[in-house]
């Protein structure tokens, strides 16, 4: 169990809110921009917060965290990268009392190319190392590294990225099987076309205490972007000779397979993307593994019930545990944009004969988009962005889900709103959803105030959020 013992001086629900009950987590002041929040919370209810912002003048990575399930944070955010270029597009990871924040950074050489580096805590983000860690293995900075993707289990903790060290783009990954001290010698490139060859991208990556690491991602060897997987049984020391492409059942390359997601539970491994096989709107596909990353389905799944190709469905999520398969997308079957939710109780055997929809305005009202879904026991719970209050038709948003206590037997008859500002007045963007004891914790980047800040809120689950006027003197 993770023992807190930061002294918090932090700001109770409402200050600095404009009248809201959300917390403000950023504490950059005037028009800097903070965007890019990440967040991960562990099996005790701390939230660990990271993102970039420019309060000083160039593009940082910075650290918050959340002793109390997302309440109440730190009054003073900490600084974790240390080079004088720009870091961008952290990425976070936790295990215990360990924590691991990866980013793209531009320190090394006058290109002011990317690498990737990382900085990691095991005190629960108390202290973090005297000087960051370079991962890619390119001192000069005469190579771009670019997309970090991060995952952590027990000891282990890796680190996946795309980079161009061999012209254009491959995949690769780092290691360490110490929380975070010793690294390998040199990345392992996880791709298996000819090097260099063909643009690889968007990798994402899960492991277990058992040394199974399984990497996918988007690459174009035959032409337009196929997805591709690999596996390693040795902890990221060596992958298969041989990757495997996902999206069967699409001829290679004729067209674009976009936004690989993926989920691990046991032996059991799922990856999730949406692709264009059946026209200009897009369907989504899963293909699974039963042997941790290798041996995948000759047949992929698709995940919708309407008619192939009739609407457009994107941007899905998965989550996976305890044999339980999640998917939430974002389909415009009713003209505009609804968030689903399909659902497999045998391990991606069966699935739901007809997905339940999450919003509960009319069918295709609003847009309802960018689905995140999260589940703890029987709780399953699907957050989106929606802008059914966008009155004015400037691209606002607000944030809500739905959920159920009872493994999907009832949901909620009415969807809640999260964050607590004026409805429709202000953008709230790339959210991050957990549970944890019966609450939503959201962490996201908002616009409220003029420029982009990160805001959490976290409530009973049932509870919407409320508005209240700020004082007038």
């Amino acid at each position: 169990m993770l023992l807190v013992t930061t002294l918090f001086l932090a700001c109770p629900p409402g200050d600095e809110s404009g009248g809201t009950e959300d917390v403000r987590v950023d504490h950059a002041r005037g028009d800097a921009e903070s965007i890019s929040p990440r967040t991960c919370v562990n099996e005790s209810g701390v939230v660990y917060t990271t993102w970039q912002d420019d309060r000083d003048g160039q593009d940082q990575v910075w650290f918050n965290k959340s002793a109390d399930a997302g309440v109440t944070f730190l009054a003073g955010d900490e600084l974790l990268s240390n080079g004088e270029g720009d870091a961008r597009n952290p990425v976070i990871a936790c295990s215990g009392d360990y924590v691991y924040v990866a980013w793209e950074d531009t320190r090394d050489g006058e290109l002011e190319y990317e690498n990737i580096y990382l900085q990691w805590s095991d005190d629960g983000g108390r202290s973090w190392q005297d000087d960051d860690i370079a991962l890619d293995g390119d001192p000069d900075g005469d190579y771009m590294s670019k997309a970090p993707a991060i995952a952590a289990a027990g000891d282990n903790v890796w680190v996946a990225w795309s980079d161009q060290v061999n012209g254009a783009y491959d995949i690769f990954v780092q290691r360490s099987q110490d929380n975070g001290d010793r690294w390998l010698d040199a990345p392992v490139r996880v791709d298996t076309d000819e090097a260099g060859a063909a643009y690889s991208s968007s990798p994402v990556i899960v492991g277990d205490k058992d040394d199974h690491v399984v990497v996918a991602w988007e690459e174009r060897r035959d032409g337009n972007s196929d997805i591709y997987v690999n596996f390693s049984s040795d902890n990221a020391e060596s992958f298969s000779d041989a990757d495997r492409r996902l999206d069967e059942g699409d001829e290679v390359g004729a067209t674009n397979s976009f936004e690989p997601q993926i989920a691990m539970d046991g032996e059991n491994v799922y990856v999730v993307w949406h692709d264009e096989r059946f026209g200009e709107n897009k369907d989504v596909f899963l293909n699974l593994s039963r042997s941790y990353g290798d041996g995948w389905k000759d047949e992929v799944i698709r995940m919708e019930t309407d008619a192939e190709g009739i609407a457009d469905s994107q941007n899905p999520s998965i989550a996976a545990r305890d044999g339980g398969v999640w998917v939430a997308f974002q389909d415009n079957r009713a003209s505009g944009y609804d968030v689903f939710l399909q659902y497999s109780a045998d391990a991606g055997k069966a699935w739901l004969e007809e997905e339940y929809r999450m919003d509960t305005d009319g069918n295709g009202q609003a847009q309802s988009f960018e689905p995140r879904v999260a589940v703890s026991g029987d709780t399953w719970l699907v957050a989106w962005q929606d802008r059914r209050n966008d009155s004015g038709g400037v691209g606002f948003n607000d944030l809500f889900y739905n959920y159920t206590v009872d493994a999907g037997a009832t949901w909620q008859a009415g969807d809640l709103r999260i964050n607590s500002n004026e409805v429709g007045t202000a953008y709230a963007v790339d959210h991050a959803v957990a549970v944890f004891e019966e609450r939503i914790i959201t962490v996201w980047a908002d616009g409220r105030a003029g420029s982009s800040d990160i805001w959490a809120a976290s409530r009973p689950l049932g509870i919407n959020s409320v508005y209240v006027a700020p004082d007038e003197e």
